[in-house]
This record gives structure tokens, sequence and C-alpha cells, in this order.
């Protein structure tokens, strides 16, 4: 309902705005899936966390750059986000053959 509200006012300051939120979903996808590979749980953990941050931060920088007046509502749209989506539903685990 958040995110609902979030992308429909972001839209309305800018029409852009509804790109931001869904490459920003993708990109944090593609991720979390490359981190589903990693075996060891630290370095798991702490790829996960490095990349979630270093996303956030780019993204947050490019929408400030580039659509300004939707800057606050990508904010929290990008907060919301992370708070939401778990790295750990990317993680393919390997089943025992019997």
């Amino acid at each position: 309902m958040a995110f609902l509200f979030l992308v429909i006012a972001g839209t309305v300051q800018n029409t852009f705005f509804v790109l931001a939120p869904v490459l920003y979903l993708i990109s944090l996808a593609i991720a979390y899936s490359i981190s589903g590979r990693i075996t060891d749980p630290m370095v798991n953990v702490m790829y996960n966390w490095v990349v979630k941050w270093s996303l956030f931060i780019i993204f947050l920088y490019l929408t400030a750059l580039y659509i300004k007046t939707a800057f606050v509502f990508a904010m929290f749209s990008y907060i919301l986000i992370n708070t939401i989506l778990n790295p750990v539903i990317f993680i393919v685990k390997n089943k025992a053959l019997s």
C-alpha cells in the first residue's frame, strides 16, 4: 500500500519516476541472484550488505541528478524496497538426491 502511494505520488511529480524503483528492484534482484551462488555464508552476507548499500547510494545519486522533483519519493521507495526484499529468497537450495 505504501509502495503504491509512493509510486503514484512520485509519478505525479515526474513521469520518469516510475522507472527508478523498477530498475532498482531489478538490479537488486540480479545482485541477490548472483549472491545465491556464493557458498560461504560470511562472504554472502558481506556481499549482500555491500551491494545493497552501494546500489542504494548509486540510485539515490542518479535520482537526485535526473529526477529532482521526485527525489523524496524515490528515497522512501528505495528504503521500502530495501527493508522488504530479503536476499535469502534468491538463494537456490540444493536438494539431496536419494
